[in-house]
């Protein structure tokens, strides 16, 4: 028996959206629309018999007429954070005039920092489209409606953005409350899934709400600010052919896909207690799709050199059925590409033989330019007194740091700042000086935060932080030739104070070289670019990961581009290696007081690639010129340890003049008695510039090959 038409609305929203108003009018008046429905297994139809034919979303699809589409985009086991990353290729391609989201019981075990995020930006999607569908938000609950966490914030972002919604639960318990159903009549052995007469409620009242907006007063509502961010918006997966470890041990193609998406493909699998996979991620959040059920083992998982996650994939509730489960590795990381981990974890299953599988990676706030994300409030400058100067002698400065009035020069990547401190926030006075947009990594007790310094004339960029005492890396990521940045001070909390800076590192690293120093590109997505040097960044290259690794200080001198005999600018690398930044009118800078241990050169990509790029052969004489070049670096450094390096593009494979030009220095330098300089080539390389996977094994190579060779 229906529910009586009063008191099915009261569990559903007052008024209706006009674009679901319009679609209802389109179906009376006999024209056919598209229905999509997408959601966990509860939409597959699970439970119902069979389920696609006698599911709620069948019969609803059947109950509005026979001019009605269905587009059933159920997956069962996949809450909203999978069901974002689904939603273009199973639901907007398909170009519904009316979708029905479900996903209120498997967002309740959805971490609950991600399910309002997630499913907002379903919402936001969908109704953002470039034909944007109707929208109706079915919450559904378990049985005797609980839990409902997931749901009234389901609930609450429908009614923010103007949308019908059926809370089914409150539905339900009123037909409970009148006598006229049983919530034991639409489950059986458990309380997850509706059985078929459990279905056909769920259809009964969705049909019942959408005949009802029909008749409701219609709104308009214009796309409010997100409520829960918008990291969910932009979103990339890795699965099957794209989800490519960098290095795995161990781990091999297989697992089980799952059944119900479509086009999926195998991930990795492995039996052995030692497997490792590591991959090339991009996002604020990183998440690992993964199998769970009785037989699984568990993974574990990290981001970067952040904190270790179990992937719980041998879950004993999952009793003959075979589940999946979104886990976060990473959140509120810095915009740009990571590095993810992955291993078995060694358990009390150890040598079980049992399984551990990974299906995919999931990653969400791969936002675009205009669109990222940033910790520090911009604000005017202060004209309170406190401000603590540039050269205050507590700050420790590494680098090539040029000087200005009031001012430090920060040009080449690399170029850092430290300090220590008390108190509850900070402020660093910054201005742009020369080029496009500075970016910068300033991290505080080990945690890492983006600030572009963007706009004309100096700024203060203000950090709230947690009462205490506090340790401060301010290093600029964008490289010489694309922005140089003035460091005017930094402000602290009433009542705080600067402390004796960090002690200085126990080695001193200074790297010579082109783009692959600089760590042009190792963030882009896809092609190479310069257009965004948000995603460039010299902190993550393999000079400066090589130097962290062995506690030294490091000081980049590099420019994309640039050779000894050929540039893609306009000049070479012997005319701007000793300045404050990579131009002629630039000072030349003093040797530094405290002289590098280790000074590494890197050239010879751009000597071979400009001239090939226009038919000509590498300059006869490179290897003259580059001897004479690594003869001013031995005057300048006359105690230090020259490594001469080759690789991480491809020159060195294309053109033999750059590795005979490499060895023949190192053969002529000793035999003119300078025992202290060595040479090695990567062998890991990119045919275009290298991302971040790909400067991380070669600063593994690299710092084998300094402990082993150079350091001891």
């Amino acid at each position: 028996m229906a529910l009586p038409l009063t008191l099915a609305s009261a569990a559903a929203t007052a008024t209706t959206d006009a674009r679901l108003q319009a679609v209802m009018q389109r179906l009376e008046a006999g024209e056919a629309i598209t229905l999509a429905a997408i959601g966990g297994s509860i939409t597959t139809g699970y439970a119902a018999q069979p389920p696609r034919e006698q599911g709620w979303a069948a019969l609803l699809a059947r109950s509005l007429g026979p001019k009605v589409k269905l587009v059933n985009a159920g997956v069962s086991g996949t809450d909203s954070a999978a069901g974002v990353q689904r939603l273009q290729a199973q639901v907007l391609d398909k170009a519904p005039d009316l979708v029905v989201v479900e996903f209120g019981v498997n967002d309740q075990w959805l971490d609950p920092a991600v399910r309002g995020s997630s499913y907002e930006a379903i919402l936001r999607r969908l109704l953002g489209a470039k034909k944007p569908p109707a929208v109706v938000v079915l919450g559904l609950t378990q049985q005797g409606n609980q839990a409902r966490d997931a749901v009234d914030v389901q609930l609450h972002l429908a009614a923010r953005y103007g949308l019908t919604a059926l809370d089914f639960g409150r539905w339900m318990q009123a037909r409970v409350d009148a006598g006229q159903d049983r919530w034991a009549a639409i489950y059986d052995a458990e309380p997850v899934h509706p059985n078929g007469s459990g279905h056909q409620r769920i259809a009964q009242a969705l049909g019942e709400t959408l005949r009802a907006a029909a008749r409701g007063p219609a709104v308009a509502t214009p796309l409010p600010e997100p409520l829960f961010g918008r990291a969910h918006e932009f979103t990339r997966m890795l699965a099957g052919d794209t989800l490519k470890p960098y290095q795995q041990r161990g781990f091999e193609r297989g697992g089980e896909a799952h059944p119900e998406w479509t086009g999926q493909l195998p991930g990795w699998v492995s039996t052995a207690d030692g497997a490792e996979a590591h991959f090339l991620v991009w996002g604020r959040e990183v998440a690992v799709f993964h199998a769970e059920s009785e037989h699984y083992r568990n993974l574990e998982a990290w981001v970067d050199d952040g904190p270790v996650v179990t992937l719980r994939g041998q879950v004993p509730e999952r009793t003959g059925y075979l589940g999946w489960h979104y886990t976060v590795v990473g959140r509120d990381l810095e915009p740009g590409a990571h590095l993810l981990h992955v291993r078995v974890k060694r358990d009390e299953w150890a040598g079980s033989g049992r399984p551990a599988s990974l299906l995919a990676v999931m990653s969400a706030g791969i936002f675009p330019p205009e669109l990222h994300p940033s910790d520090f409030v911009r604000a005017p400058l202060s004209a309170a007194t406190g401000l603590i100067p540039a050269d205050d002698p507590r700050l420790r400065w590494t680098g090539r740091i040029g000087t200005a009035p009031g001012a430090r020069l920060m040009a080449w990547s690399g170029s850092e700042m430290r300090a220590r401190f008390t108190g509850d926030r900070l402020a660093l006075r910054l201005a742009p000086a020369r080029g496009g947009i500075n970016h910068f990594t300033v991290e505080v007790d080990g945690r890492r935060h983006a600030l572009a310094l963007r706009g004309d004339g100096p700024a203060e960029w203000r950090l709230p932080l947690k009462t205490g005492t506090h340790e401060l890396r301010l290093v600029k990521r964008t490289e010489a030739s694309q922005a140089e940045a003035l460091f005017l001070g930094l402000r602290l909390a009433e009542g705080g104070q600067l402390l004796d800076p960090p002690p200085a590192r126990a080695l001193k690293f200074e790297f010579y070289g082109d783009s692959i120093t600089a760590g042009a590109c190792n963030g882009d997505i896809g092609e190479d670019q310069y257009a965004d040097l948000s995603t460039h960044d010299g902190t993550r290259a393999y000079g400066a990961l090589t130097a962290a690794r062995l506690g030294a200080d490091y000081v980049g001198i590099a420019v994309s581009g640039i050779g000894i005999t050929a540039t893609w600018d306009q000049l070479l690398m012997p005319q701007v290696w000793n300045r404050f930044a990579p131009r002629l009118d630039a000072a030349v800078a003093p040797p530094d007081p405290r002289a590098p241990d280790v000074v590494l050169l890197n050239l010879g990509q751009n000597d071979h690639g400009f001239p090939a790029s226009k038919g000509q052969a590498i300059a006869a004489d490179f290897g003259a010129r580059y001897l004479a070049f690594v003869r001013q670096l031995r005057a300048r450094y006359p105690q230090a340890r020259l490594v001469l390096l080759m690789g991480g593009m491809s020159a060195p494979q294309e053109q033999p003049a750059i590795p005979h030009a490499v060895q023949r220095t190192v053969q002529t330098l000793r035999g003119e008695g300078d025992a202290k300089v060595w040479s090695y080539r990567f062998q890991a390389f990119a045919w275009a510039h290298p991302r971040i996977d790909v400067h991380a094994q070669m600063a593994d190579e690299l710092t084998a090959f300094l402990r082993a060779e150079v350091l001891k």
